[in-house]
């Protein structure tokens, strides 16, 4: 990533004054490292980021693109109050470069229910079908609840995703549509997940994405709009990433 655009995203959404939350999973969709949660980053919002996924829990499972680590890059984009989308490109390091600039993928995200104070919110989220491979796709379903623990907003999310998917190749008809199980475990089965407020600044997580454990420790800095992340996949593996997210005017 560049880093002078870096530096100058960082200025200008820590100049926005409106509070914004740039917490993401490592695919750029709301949640924490694989489990998303019920919600959407808002109307006229916009986020990007970048995160560094190990090997030994690789995501794209390619048999011809043996590399070491993962980069995944998103941008999500907030269109209605109720509904974002986020595009995702994916890199393999050292992997053999066919063509392209790496895989893409994009999903679209619906909040069918607001939280209240008896019930969670509710999200639906759905990819779309003109992605590069099938290894980052999922519909899934879940809820979130904000609770309050030991005087600390402690978020419980709990949800399910399905292996079944419909996708046609990004470079052809729309006639070609194929209905089938996609071969890895992400997004895929029951998903928990749960994160702790520690400090104002300081924020601890921890998730069942359906296949294994995950856990880790969050920094939020500029009023919820700039997020590090550092965690462990299956205890085994360490990654981390980072975020922003701001208004456009």
């Amino acid at each position: 990533m560049n880093i002078g655009f870096l530096f100058t995203s960082i200025l200008l959404f820590a100049a926005t004054e409106q509070q914004c939350h740039a917490q993401f999973t490592l695919t750029g969709q709301a949640g924490n490292f694989l489990v998303p949660e019920a919600r959407v980053i808002g109307d006229k919002q916009i986020a990007f980021g970048s995160s560094f996924h190990p090997k030994p829990e690789a995501l794209l499972l390619y048999t011809d693109r043996q590399g070491s680590h993962e980069i995944y890059n998103y941008l999500t984009l907030g269109f209605l109050p109720f509904m974002d989308i986020t595009i995702n490109l994916a890199s393999i390091i050292h992997a053999p470069i066919r063509s392209g600039i790496g895989d893409r993928s994009a999903t679209v995200r619906f909040l069918l229910k607001k939280e209240t104070n008896t019930f969670p919110a509710i999200l639906l989220g759905t990819y779309a079908p003109l992605g590069t491979n099938e290894f980052v796709e999922s519909n899934f379903l879940v809820a979130t609840k904000n609770l309050a623990f030991a005087g600390k907003r402690l978020a419980v999310t709990g949800g399910f995703g399905t292996p079944w998917v419909i996708r046609t190749p990004l470079y052809e008809d729309f006639d070609s549509f194929t209905f089938f199980k996609k071969k890895t475990n992400y997004q895929v089965g029951l998903m928990m997940a749960a994160r702790w407020e520690l400090t104002e600044h300081l924020l601890v997580a921890a998730e069942y994405d359906g296949n294994k454990f995950n856990a880790g420790l969050m920094a939020r800095f500029f009023k919820e709009k700039c997020f590090a992340k550092v965690y462990t996949f299956n205890f085994k593996t360490v990654g981390f990433g980072v975020s922003y997210s701001g208004v456009v005017r």
